[in-house]
């Protein structure tokens, strides 16, 4: 398959072997029915180049689907393999509303892709699966890994309660950047809120939520439902000033 990574010198380079990714897969009964555009050697978010020119989003011409890989699961195809240093399987997923992971270091063998990864790069980047289905990942990331997967614990269940959860509205902004849509910031806030927090209490009433919402500091979790806990004790006690009837 073409192995160009969207350099114009290398646009008629055509892999000779399988990465051992695609070799475990196919080894599983995988059937690889392509390789999706990227942006010259995979550096920025838009997935274009002079060799395949533009890729867009499958559902939306109006936007990028991202650097790396995900137009075809987007798409069509229903699990693929990606690579991630600092995020090309999880902001693809995100943009196109679909699935993937970015398994710890040294679990899943990076060897056989282009660009190469160097230096202190091999301590970040990752090999991963993305998927159409959540289902998929667990036994895709297994095929992948190949005996690497002894490194993880897959099958041991996990309490969701007892996961410590960490989040952060932004990363402080830059002048560089955009600020992160309000939208995105309030559906963090309402996540933390109904689903750790005060879930119960509050399920879906964003009528209660929105207000409280936009009053609370971003701090950790755990002070978050602290404080959200003991505002809402106030008001359904009383102690607010404001008294149910």
């Amino acid at each position: 398959m073409p192995n160009s990574s969207g350099l114009m010198n290398r646009r008629d380079a055509i892999a000779k072997t399988d990465a051992t990714v695609v070799a475990l897969q196919k080894g599983a009964g995988a059937i690889p029915l392509g390789i999706t555009n990227c942006s010259e050697l995979c550096m920025w978010y838009e997935s274009s180049n002079k060799i395949y020119g533009w890729s867009n989003n499958p559902y939306d011409l109006q936007h990028i689907y991202f650097v790396f890989l995900v137009g075809g699961e987007a798409a069509c195809s229903v699990i693929g393999v990606g690579s991630d240093i600092g995020g090309s399987i999880r902001m693809p997923a995100f943009f196109n509303g679909i699935f993937g992971h970015k398994p710890s270091p040294g679990v899943v063998p990076n060897k056989g892709q282009f660009p190469l990864a160097v230096g202190a790069q091999e301590l970040f980047l990752s090999t991963g699966p993305i998927c159409h289905y959540a289902e998929d990942l667990a036994p895709m990331l297994k095929v992948m890994a190949g005996p690497g997967i002894k490194r993880l614990k897959l099958d041991t269940k996990v309490h969701l309660k007892d996961l410590k959860c960490y989040w952060m509205e932004h990363d402080g902004g830059s002048f560089l950047m955009s600020k992160v849509d309000q939208d995105l910031i309030m559906t963090q806030k309402k996540v933390i809120l109904n689903k750790i927090c005060l879930g119960i209490i509050f399920s879906q009433r964003d009528i209660l939520l929105s207000p409280l919402l936009h009053l609370l500091p971003n701090i950790s979790v755990s002070a978050y439902g602290i404080k959200v806990f003991r505002t809402c004790w106030k008001f359904w006690s009383g102690k607010s000033g404001r008294r149910r009837k």
